[in-house]
């Protein structure tokens, strides 16, 4: 075998400098004294324009923000995986270095070693290049070009782009971390965010070619990321939760800390989301990008959760954070290290890595049936877009509904006068804590188009803080024309309301444990009461008397622990049906009630892989599926696995003859369709729209 350093060389194009690219950098040498590209000249002091970008799928890009160098491989995979492998443009912005305490270490053992926070910085970055180097090409040493660029003018980042595969990069602009997970500190994206600080401090990484002493307003954090949208133009954008769950206990704090909620999280991830949002509005509002879809996942809470991802992959996250925590000790050529101690040989002691789950937990019901057709609803760049189909099976659309802002997910309800509904949640996006709020909105369909959009609130009333937490919405439609719309409240119960009567709070159930979970299911029987379902300790059940009454606590299911959200329908036979995943072996498992009799599992599939929201009909059921696809389940028992690589959760309906169609959006932004040839038998090939 060769020389382990030689063989991994690449050229630092900003600095003319060798370096060691299983990591990027190794044993340093000047080669070009005079190089045009040498940090203060040329490309580095001009802001970048166009894609500009080799090798990736033209039709499909995805930008990753995150706050730390793990975040992604922690809490975006298997998704991250996906989209590395689809060869499409996939890029990462890591905003913060990440760089702790600067012991490479466990915390246990960190008196044993120095504090350097560069090297440390350095070594996570290490990490981080090898293990997407693995999930693109399969070696952890495959090499990697480092330049400095700029995508604000006079604010430089480190870029790195692997060679084998330029698609793939990795954006660095080094700012400082918050260094605790909710210990307020100034100096943090926090602080910044909140005007507690008017500049962040950027810690270039050791070796870096960046200059010391530089410094971001919260404006320049906003505006490069807003640049890097603009530049890269993708067709899914993935963020960290900007909307955790808070903690009973009272936050730590010092004098001068804004006051808050504890959450259940980093305070790096949800700052860094917000910057995201900030930047996805201006880049939206620009006409610059197109319309892409936005997902938002969920990082330390999962660790409380119930865990939803089977042994595949979960084997293959840790396998992916073993390489970034430099498992192997491979000689990476740099004297800082080659990944981040604190995570190796133990990425599954923090309970993170065995779940995956957006903020947004999805809704089966975007598709309704339309006569002789069906309608289509999902978000694109932050606004409703919609298609139909006729008697033939063609789709045209999408169409756009007037409004922006809107985030997660939408559902889409049939009121009793044909005219169809729409729900979904808009974030109102301000600097200061009191104006940061999330509502529920709903719009109507008038005509060949639909109305403005109306705020529903949120389940706790006015408190900003409180929205924050606001679920997202389901909703039924009653025979005599009342709307009920369903959402989680902030104490972790169930809130209610009709479109014309505020929230009301349902009794949260001894048996649903201490809160009920995100991923709500309603839905109205055959008598016309309304039953809604939420994953807790076991699946929840609330329920009306009588139509439009109140509902109250429907008694204990006796069903096992979800994996995740809850779907609601009515079986053929009139009887009650929820669908949902298992733990760890994301199994869909079909709960029945019929009338008068208790709930039991009638039906456990096969394990399809993947996590997520189950669509189900009578005769048909949809997941996402390990790849990242559709799985389509009829009663043969047997899974076909096919359509596009997904954004969100598909979608399974039935026309009035019971004939099963199901739909998916596609990271690529186009809907995509396939239909049972029969009612219960085999579907058809995925087509686009349009």
């Amino acid at each position: 075998m060769g020389n382990p350093i030689t063989r991994r060389r690449a050229l630092w194009v900003t600095g003319g400098l060798l370096a060691a690219p299983a990591a990027g950098y190794g044993i340093w040498e000047f080669t070009r004294p005079g190089s045009q590209h040498a940090p203060g000249q040329g490309q580095g002091d001009e802001p970048v324009v166009g894609i500009g970008i080799a090798g990736g799928t033209a039709n499909l890009a995805f930008v990753h923000v995150i706050a730390h160098p793990d975040d992604n491989l922690y809490f975006m995979n298997p998704d991250l995986d996906q989209a590395v492998a689809s060869g499409a443009t996939c890029v990462t912005v890591c905003l913060t270095d990440g760089e702790s305490d600067g012991r490479n270490v466990l915390h246990a053992e960190r008196q044993q070693v120095p504090a350097d926070r560069p090297a440390y910085t350095r070594a996570r970055i290490n990490g981080l290049a090898a293990s997407y180097a693995v999930m693109a090409t399969g070696d952890e040493n495959s090499p990697w070009d480092v330049e400095l660029v700029s995508y604000l003018p006079g604010l430089q980042v480190e870029r790195h782009t692997l060679r084998a595969a330029p698609q793939i990069q990795l954006i660095f602009p080094a700012l400082v971390e918050a260094r605790a997970v909710s210990l307020f500190r100034p100096e943090s994206l926090r602080g910044l965010w909140l005007g507690q600080s008017d500049r962040l401090p950027t810690l270039p990484p050791a070796r870096s070619r960046l200059a010391p002493g530089v410094t971001y307003t919260r404006e320049q954090v906003t505006a490069t990321l807003t640049a890097i949208l603009d530049h890269y133009r993708p067709t899914v954008v993935r963020t960290l939760d900007p909307n955790p769950d808070h903690s009973p206990q009272k936050p730590d704090g010092k004098p001068g800390a804004p006051g808050g909620p504890l959450y259940l999280d980093h305070q790096d991830h949800t700052y860094s989301a917000y910057f995201a949002q900030a930047a996805l509005a201006r880049h939206f509002a620009s006409g610059r990008g197109r319309t892409a879809s936005v997902e938002s996942y969920l990082g330390y809470v999962n660790a409380g959760l119930p865990h939803n991802l089977d042994a595949p992959a979960v084997d293959r996250k840790a396998k992916l954070l073993d390489v970034y925590g430099w498992t192997d000790d491979r000689d990476c050529g740099d004297p800082a290290g080659c990944g981040d101690r604190k995570v190796g040989g133990g990425a599954l002691r923090n309970g993170w890595a065995q779940s995956t789950r957006y903020r947004a937990p999805g809704s089966g019901e975007w598709l309704v049936a339309t006569g002789n057709g069906f309608a289509a609803f999902a978000l694109l760049g932050g606004s409703a877009h919609w298609w139909r189909s006729g008697a033939d099976g063609r789709w045209s659309g999408p169409r756009q509904i007037e409004g922006d802002g809107l985030e997660g997910q939408l559902q889409v309800v049939r009121q009793a006068s044909g005219q169809l509904r729409l729900f979904g949640v808009r974030t109102t996006l301000e600097y200061e804590t009191a104006k940061h709020r999330r509502e529920i909105v709903t719009c109507e369909q008038q005509g060949d188009g639909f109305g403005e959009w109306i705020g529903l609130g949120a389940p706790d009333g006015d408190d900003p803080v409180k929205s924050m937490e606001a679920g997202y919405p389901v909703a039924v439609a009653l025979a005599d024309g009342t709307v009920q719309v369903f959402a989680r409240s902030w104490a972790g119960t169930v809130a209610v309301r009709t479109l014309d009567d505020d929230w009301q709070l349902l009794t949260l159930p001894p048996e649903a444990g201490p809160a009920v979970h995100e991923g709500l299911g309603a839905v109205v029987d055959s008598a016309g009461r309304t039953h809604v379902f939420a994953p807790g300790k076991t699946v929840v059940h609330w329920a009306s008397d009588q139509p439009g009454g109140a509902l109250r606590p429907a008694g204990p299911t006796g069903l096992p622990t979800p994996g995740g959200p809850v779907s609601a329908s009515v079986s053929a036979d009139g009887g009650l049906r929820v669908d949902f995943r298992e733990p760890k072996s994301a199994k869909v498992l079909t709960a029945r009630r019929a009338s008068g009799s208790g709930w039991k599992v009638a039906a456990e599939s096969a394990p399809p892989g993947g996590f997520g929201r189950v669509s189900a009909v009578d005769g048909a059921v949809a997941v996402r599926d390990r790849q990242g696809h559709v799985g389509l389940l009829t009663s043969s028992g047997k899974w076909a696995h096919g359509g596009p690589l997904l954004a969100g959760t598909p979608s399974v309906g039935a026309d009035a003859k019971g004939v099963a169609v199901a739909v998916a959006l596609g990271c690529d932004g186009r809907l995509y369709s396939a239909r049972q040839g029969a009612v219960g038998g085999a579907f058809g090939g995925w087509e686009p729209a349009g």
